[in-house]
This record gives structure tokens, sequence and C-alpha cells, in this order.
């Protein structure tokens, strides 16, 4: 759990280094990077749902299913 968190606060600290600096060629960087991590991440999160240290993620409302449910 700590190091999905980890992960997390990276992720953060590349996405205010992408929205600073002015460099082009640093920001594809950061984005690559970004994305590299993000299935990193992805990864530990299954990890944790798998053992039952973690819930599954929430999901949003079937809008359709609660459209014919009128009462």
């Amino acid at each position: 759990f700590l190091t999905t968190g980890l992960i997390a606060i990276g992720m953060g600290y590349y996405g205010t280094s992408m929205a600073t600096t002015l460099r082009r060629d640093i920001q594809t960087h950061y984005g690559r990077l970004t994305s590299e991590i993000g299935k990193y991440a992805e990864d530990g999160a299954n990890i944790m749902i798998d053992n039952g240290w973690m819930e599954h993620p929430p999901k949003s409302a079937d809008r359709d299913k609660l459209a014919r449910n009128k009462d």
C-alpha cells in the first residue's frame, strides 16, 4: 500500500513538472514517464485487490439501469 501511495505522489510530481517546465522536449519525457508509471501503479493495485488488501475501485453508476427504476 505504501509503495502504491508513493507511486501516486511521484505521478503528481511529474504532472507538476510538466505544467511548470517551458521546454517541450522535457514535457514529452514527463508524459512518457507518467504513462509508464501508470501501468506500474495499475499492476500494484491489481496485486492488492487479488490479495484482499484493497477493495475494487468504485465504478460509476449504470445510468440506464437507474433511469429504468423510476418509482
